[in-house]
């Protein structure tokens, strides 16, 4: 089923990307994107070999069944071998992290990174490996240009080690020189992007369209990586469960003396309640915090619940399995959640009745990727789009200003369709209303900022 499921409109901004030269992408065109190219370049390897857009999601799918392998191996290395077992049950039942797999975006290979970089900093301050340290620099690397946020889960990483050199956990020798040479070595080869970031951060790409955060999104947020999200009932008891046998499997670690408990307590501290609260201040000033940047925490809270459930042994058998049916009950089997954009639709309504002439607004202009995938051709009519997305340069028609309308012959038909953008729709169509009928042909989603809003305004 895989290749039919609704390409969702982040996906089309990554089968955009893939579809530029490598040059370009690692160059000016690359740079109008809010996210490091690295994901997009591997998703250009997938589309030169001849994937489809919707097959891209391989690229998402196979860094979610590495993050299964090395979060059982953690597990392993801090609560024993049944604790691995669970982790790995869980990670490949968790219905958060199957969501994310089925999208050609860069949220699974970034939780695969994070989980990998706990699990390779913890073998780095117990033995002090070097080739080890060396395959942790380049994950950082590799991470810092998949997406920005890394640079808090690299910052989190290093919070991680201090805590284990203060309590003096951490004494191979000449290890504290070497990590720290290694972390320079990280931030020197994150120097070619960095300005992109900090020009990025000071110009219009640093609003976006994340709104700043509240004290209650950080709460929900919170709450998306460490509780059972997908299970509608019996909430919140199946959350607080969850939250509670993560708190456990931290306390089995507590308990025991050595480095595990520091990493434990790193993990719980730094990580786990760390990186969103920095996330959250970052988002004060520079909004970056929607619900999916903290879902890369969601294998490691998963690695405290199976090392719960590996201390209650037996009992931890029957809540596992009870847990992993739970979870793939609330897996959208078929198709990813956020799908539910109606994007065939539009496009079947629009090809069967646009006529030679008329006019269509799209807001935002990036809107056309989909229509385009879908089939839509933009000849032989008068195409406009809210500029939105700088990134999108290849609009089949005119940018119209934020908030703006296009002036048209009263006697023109107008389409105007809106992406989770209800109020927008609206104010659109009352300023083009002058002179003309609105027949509303789909209207919005569950909220006024989701879904798809289709109009056809016919002169009176």
């Amino acid at each position: 089923m895989l290749p039919h499921h609704e390409l969702t409109y982040d996906e089309a901004a990554t089968a955009h990307f893939a579809a530029l030269s490598m040059r370009d992408l690692w160059g000016a065109a690359g740079r109008l994107e809010t996210n490091p190219p690295l994901f997009y370049a591997l998703a250009g390897i997938g589309a030169r070999l001849g994937l489809s857009p919707e097959w891209l999601r391989v690229v998402s799918i196979l860094p979610d069944g590495a993050t299964i392998v090395v979060g059982g191996v953690l597990a392993w290395r801090l609560g024993g071998a049944l604790a691995g077992l669970f982790a790995a049950w869980l990670i490949a039942g968790s219905a958060t992290m199957i969501e994310v797999s089925l999208e050609a975006r860069a949220y699974s290979l970034l939780s695969l990174l994070g989980v990998l970089l706990v699990l390779l900093a913890a073998h780095v301050l117990r033995d002090g490996d070097r080739r080890t340290l060396a395959a942790l620099g380049l994950c950082e690397v590799v991470a810092l240009y998949t997406h920005n946020v890394a640079a808090i889960m690299v910052g989190a990483l290093n919070g991680m080690a201090l805590l284990c050199w203060v309590t003096g956990q951490a004494r191979a020798p000449g290890l504290v020189r070497r990590w720290l040479v290694t972390q320079a070595l990280v931030a020197c080869a994150w120097l070619y992007w960095l300005p992109t970031v900090l020009t990025q951060t000071a110009s219009d790409l640093a609003a976006f369209w994340i709104p700043t955060p509240g004290l209650a999104d950080l709460r929900y947020a919170v709450q998306k990586v460490v509780g059972l999200p997908a299970v509608a009932w019996p909430q919140p008891l199946a959350d607080l469960l969850f939250i509670g046998l993560g708190g456990l499997g931290l306390l089995a670690l507590v308990r025991r003396p050595g480095l595990n408990r520091w990493i434990a307590i790193g993990m719980a501290v730094v990580v786990l309640a760390g990186v969103p609260a920095v996330t959250w201040a970052i988002s004060q000033w520079r909004p970056l915090m929607n619900g999916r940047v903290l879902l890369w925490l969601v294998p490691i809270h998963i690695v405290l619940v199976a090392v719960a459930l590996g201390w209650l042994r037996h009992a931890g058998v029957v809540m596992a399995a009870v847990l992993l049916a739970v979870q793939l009950h609330g897996v959208p089997s078929w198709r990813p959640v956020a799908a539910a954009e109606r994007w065939p639709q539009v496009t079947a309504l629009l090809r069967e009745r646009m006529q030679p002439g008329d006019a269509i607004l799209l807001v935002p202009a990036p809107a056309a990727l989909m229509l385009l995938h879908y089939g839509w051709q933009p000849e032989p009519f008068q195409v406009f789009g809210r500029a939105d997305g700088r990134w999108y340069q290849d609009f089949p028609g005119t940018f119209v200003a934020a908030a703006a309308v296009p002036a048209l012959d009263p006697g023109r038909r107008v389409w105007v369709v809106t992406r989770r953008a209800t109020p927008q729709h609206d104010a659109a169509v009352a300023r083009l209303s002058d002179g003309r009928d609105e027949a509303r042909l789909l209207r919005g989603g569950a909220r006024a900022d989701s879904g798809l809003d289709l109009s056809l305004l016919v002169p009176r």
